[in-house]
């Protein structure tokens, strides 16, 4: 049996904060989603996702966000259009 541990602030050596678990450019999108939510009262489209971290495709869109809910830190809702949540409210 895995012990699993929720994520947390440490800090880096270059006195950035990065939560445990997240690359930096996945913490980089997934704040900009969490931006989103916060301005908009409703979850991003992959389109405006790809806008907002300057990605090239919609399909980088689709890796870093599927990468962010395997790690737990969202979840989506199948079949529906912005139906990006934050797990355990993390707003």
């Amino acid at each position: 049996m895995a012990l699993t541990l929720m994520p947390k602030d440490i800090k880096m050596s270059n006195k950035k904060t990065v939560k445990e678990g997240l690359t930096p450019r996945q913490l980089e999108i997934y704040k900009e989603i969490v931006d989103f939510i916060k301005g908009n009262k409703y979850s991003p489209s992959y389109e405006e996702i790809k806008q907002l971290a300057n990605l090239r495709s919609k399909s980088e869109v689709h890796r870093y966000v599927h990468q962010l809910q395997s790690r737990g830190w969202i979840r989506l809702g199948y079949g529906r259009n912005r139906s990006i949540s934050i797990v355990g409210g993390r707003l």
